[in-house]
């Protein structure tokens, strides 16, 4: 999607100069502060913002563009940002010295509707991927994304340039799967991501379903030539990771489960991750993990699963 600039400004600067938040229309436009920069990289350098339509549950635009001064709009020759991602992307690329959190302490990212209630545009909690619709930052039209969601940790966002998958018009290496291309939410366990470093200290980033990979033995205990042992492989980039750690994420968030049926399905796939392992440590999760589908079978769930199961698997954890 192009991205339009926002509007010209029409000289009359005292609003958006004043280090104070107020909310804005859908569309609306503006430069520096509080929404956008100014003064960065250089003295009289002023970014400017943009907001679309769509707002979240909590009142804040999801479609939020920056665009680059003039200036370095000249040099770098690129349109608006359509993400947190993309603008720290860039700032690590131009200006690789410069203090993240401080540029984006500057001004303030979130920008406030003026209209939250009874606008249509809200969107719901649940995932919904349209593929005619451009949230910003997915290509998939994912509006449960990650790419959508704050990041903290400006490491997170060293990503390798990928040109194979990633140059499909609906796929989002962000939260589409890598096998069979369905997307995520950000806050599903259901799907790993590869943070293997690939080429100067950037990680892969591609991610995919668990179920996907057990499926096409890229993931679990496989032989042959690809020789994994509880680990999942990378088709993107050849890549192994150690599963134990994502077993005990997926066995810690069965705690908080109420239905047999749900932590039955997570512990079967727990146990095909796990079978045929040499590791000790896998070896000892597996037992666990079976000794707790025998309680659900014996029809325990009440008694013994919520209480006792999940507890004994919270203590392999720590063991282990």
């Amino acid at each position: 999607m192009e991205i339009d600039p926002p509007r010209e400004s029409d000289g009359s600067t005292s609003r958006i100069k004043e280090n104070e938040i107020y909310p804005v229309a859908a569309n609306d436009s503006g430069y520096g502060l509080p929404y956008a920069p100014e003064g960065f990289p250089e003295a009289g350098d002023i970014w400017g913002w943009k907001v679309g339509k769509r707002v979240s549950l909590e009142g804040y635009f999801l479609d939020r563009y920056l665009y680059l001064p003039a200036r370095l709009h000249e040099k770098y020759k690129t349109g608006g940002f359509p993400s947190k991602k993309a603008v720290e992307r860039f700032m690590v690329g131009a200006f690789p010295t410069a203090d993240l959190k401080a540029f984006f302490a500057s001004f303030t990212y979130k920008i406030p509707s003026e209209k939250v209630k009874g606008n249509k545009e809200i969107v719901s909690g649940n995932p919904n991927c349209n593929p005619n619709s451009d949230p910003a930052g997915c290509k998939a039209g994912n509006i449960m994304c990650s790419s959508l969601v704050e990041v903290i940790d400006p490491s997170d966002l060293q990503i390798m340039d990928c040109d194979i998958c990633c140059i499909e018009p609906l796929f989002c290496r962000d939260c589409c799967c890598i096998l069979c291309s369905v997307p995520a939410n950000g806050n599903d366990k259901s799907f790993i991501r590869c943070e293997a470093k690939v080429k100067d200290g950037f990680i892969c980033g591609h991610i995919c379903h668990i179920e996907c990979a057990l499926r096409s033995y890229m993931a679990g205990t496989v032989g042959g030539k690809i020789g994994l042992d509880a680990e999942y492989y990378c088709r993107r980039c050849d890549a192994r990771t150690d599963l134990i750690p994502y077993v005990k994420i997926l066995l810690e968030g069965c705690e908080s489960f109420r239905s047999g049926d749900k932590i039955q399905k997570v512990l079967r796939i727990c146990a095909l991750i796990l079978h045929g392992s040499t590791k000790p440590s896998a070896k000892a999760l597996l037992y666990h993990v079976q000794s707790a589908l025998g309680k659900l079978k014996e029809g325990n769930f009440h008694e013994d699963t919520s209480a006792g199961t999940t507890g004994e698997l919270s203590q392999c954890e720590s063991e282990h």
